[in-house]
């Protein structure tokens, strides 16, 4: 069989991408070294009875726009919206919890200063990572390739996107610059006192990161968790109620084509016998994609 695009890896990225190119019109096959799709968000049975989402454990990145336009809701993806996003317990018994409306509450416990400054700093956490979810969904402006015409058009992107980051004021491009560069540990340092609410926060910077949390750059884990959504909550996180195989639900009935590592060499050979897709492909595909 003739395919017009061969995906490699079948994790959430690679299963939405081939959902979007299959509705554009185009035959897609999905290459996987495991025989189950979904790469890190997949639940499987750790212990006869027992089911777990074995990798991706929390959902705020999946964007709105992906979970509307597949449906996900309707074939059964309900994502339950954490209470409390951080938990620091402490030797003597006493603990600090970190999320929701109890925030303040909590971190008043150990320094008043501190609560008294948490309001303004998740209003320009918040106000940065708007900036960034509007940009998320599109193509960076790419100013180097093309015809001149092009070029124009790409810079009139380039503006549109420095317009937002102008509309932040010069303090929030301040954070917006410290946050792409600086540590989180100097950030935070920068507006707490309390070490232990400062742990709290910047277990943030390194969950998945793998680093200190005075590596330069790690401040942006900060921002990274704060511009997803649930439920049509800006920086929330939430679990999926029965784990991640609700998310793959939509590719059960018309699943697209799963190949192992067997299957790659024909893959491959079907991408170069095909050639280029037509025009009229191209057009749709890139108008359907996010």
């Amino acid at each position: 069989m003739m395919y017009d695009v061969v995906i490699i890896g079948g994790g959430h990225n690679g299963l939405d991408c081939s959902a979007y190119l299959a509705m554009a019109g185009l035959k897609v096959l999905v290459l996987d070294q495991r025989p189950v799709a979904g790469g890190a968000a997949v639940t499987e049975e750790f212990s006869p009875g027992f089911r777990n989402s074995v990798a991706s454990y929390a959902v705020s990145l999946l964007n709105p726009k992906i979970i509307r336009e597949l449906d996900l809701a309707a074939h059964g993806l309900r994502i339950l919206e954490r209470p409390v996003s951080n938990f620091l317990p402490l030797g003597d018994g006493t603990f600090l919890k970190v999320g929701g409306s109890h925030t303040k509450r909590e971190v008043a416990k150990f320094s008043v200063r501190d609560a008294e400054r948490l309001d303004d700093y998740q209003r320009r956490l918040a106000a940065v990572a708007n900036v960034l979810r509007a940009s998320v969904l599109e193509t960076p402006p790419n100013v180097v390739e093309g015809s001149p015409f092009a070029v124009i058009a790409e810079l009139l992107k380039a503006g549109r996107v420095a317009n937002r980051i102008r509309g932040l004021g010069l303090d929030l491009q301040r954070d917006l610059l410290d946050l792409f560069a600086a540590s989180a540990g100097d950030f935070l340092d920068n507006w707490f006192e309390s070490a232990l609410i400062k742990a709290a926060f910047g277990f943030d910077s390194v969950v998945g990161n793998y680093a200190s949390p005075y590596t330069s750059g790690s401040a942006y884990v900060l921002l990274h968790h704060s511009f997803g959504a649930v439920n049509g909550k800006r920086g929330v996180w939430g679990h999926a109620i029965g784990g991640w195989a609700r998310s793959r639900k939509p590719w059960r009935n018309q699943p697209p084509r799963m190949a192992s590592p067997s299957d790659f060499r024909r893959g491959c050979a079907s991408l170069s016998r095909m050639g280029k897709p037509s025009a009229s492909r191209r057009t749709r595909a890139k108008a359907s994609v996010p």
